[in-house]
């Protein structure tokens, strides 16, 4: 006898738009509990520049004039994030009047604590002057409970990036919080415009500088800083301030200058760049005189020769960046007569305009 199954499989319901959790806006009860630190420190809220929908609660700006310290005016303003589960996040932002904005980040359960470690940090250090060129510094200030005494609270306040402007260039440096990498330096213009720059640049600077390489839209290099705090951080905004003052006094000089000025730091730099690339050919040319070396089988010297390799592929990747293996160019003079060129379109394709075509030595 023949036996039919018959199986009902119906069609998953479709979810309602509303069915899925909404986010619940901030009440005027939460306000009120959040409120006292705040008013107590003069902070009062702007409920017109609040939005509760997301649960972000904002201050009133406060305009802090110029100073001897520092020359420039800056606005202050203040803005918490209150998830409905985790902690609380308290935000000074600092912009001055050419529109560079830092920040100050602090994440806790108590809103009088956070505002307390984000007073510690004053709204001046937001802002650096080099040469007459302000930076945007931001900073995140992380917490801890116990110390090396066993007891209270222990903060410390570590840079994430820093912005500026220079000769219309935009300089953004990004400063990770993890130990031993470097600062990531990335050079930027204006649409329409082209930089034309060697790759050393700021490698001539010293050492720790590495040299530039152009992609797309951009030019990127790094600085190699101090690997732990809290002298990460002091390092990374003397770094900062070097950079900035190097290429302030380089771009209000002619191209042509370059060379002759740095002209010993260039040789230098190629010579940097040219270890990793003689360290190989060092290995490569040593390997046929191990046949002479007479060595017991149980030698620790034949073991560490016969196993190199993996060793220095390991070595590799525990170094803080990947060498690069390259032929260093020979440093030449610049043929540009600006550092700036424009660009422009023709058939789809973007070109150098005639005055400025001739591009600098990489």
């Amino acid at each position: 006898m023949t036996r039919i199954r018959i199986q009902h499989n119906p069609p998953p319901e479709a979810a309602e738009p509303d069915a899925r959790q909404q986010i619940k806006p901030l009440s005027h009860h939460e306000i009120l509990s959040l409120m006292g630190p705040f008013t107590k420190a003069g902070r009062h809220a702007d409920l017109t520049a609040s939005q509760r929908a997301d649960r972000r609660l904002a201050f009133k700006t406060v305009t802090h004039a110029p100073s001897d310290e520092l020359p420039i005016r800056l606005t202050e303003t203040l803005h918490l994030e209150v998830p409905e589960s985790g902690p609380l996040t308290l935000v000074r932002s600092v912009q001055d009047d050419s529109g560079l904005i830092s920040t100050v980040t602090a994440k806790g359960e108590d809103a009088g604590l956070l505002l307390e470690r984000v007073e510690a940090v004053p709204v001046r250090r937001q802002f650096g002057l080099h040469v007459g060129v302000p930076v945007a510094r931001s900073y995140l200030i992380e917490g801890s409970e116990g110390g090396k005494d066993g007891g209270g609270w222990s903060t410390r306040v570590l840079i994430t990036d820093a912005k500026t402007r220079l000769r219309g260039i935009n300089l953004d440096f990004k400063a990770d919080r993890f130990v031993g990498h470097a600062v990531d330096l990335r050079l930027t213009t204006d649409a329409g415009t082209k930089l034309l720059i060697p790759e050393d640049l700021t490698a001539v600077i010293g050492w720790r500088w590495r040299p530039l390489r152009e992609f797309v839209s951009l030019w990127r290099g790094s600085i190699r800083v101090e690997s732990k705090e809290p002298r990460r951080t002091a390092d990374i905004e003397h770094k900062i301030g070097r950079t900035i003052t190097h290429l302030a006094r380089t771009l209000d000089r002619p191209p042509a200058d370059f060379h002759p000025r740095f002209h010993k730091a260039r040789w230098r730099v190629s010579f940097q760049r040219g270890i990793p690339l003689g360290i190989g050919l060092l290995l490569v040319a040593l390997t046929p005189a191990i046949r002479w070396i007479d060595m017991a089988d149980d030698s620790i010297l034949k073991m560490l020769i016969f196993h190199a390799p993996p060793f220095m592929l390991a070595a590799m990747f525990m170094m803080r960046e990947m060498p690069r293996i390259e032929i260093p160019p020979i440093p030449r003079p610049l043929k540009n007569a600006t550092w700036l060129a424009e660009v422009a379109e023709k058939g789809g394709k973007s070109r150098l305009q005639p005055a400025t075509a001739d591009a600098g030595e990489r």
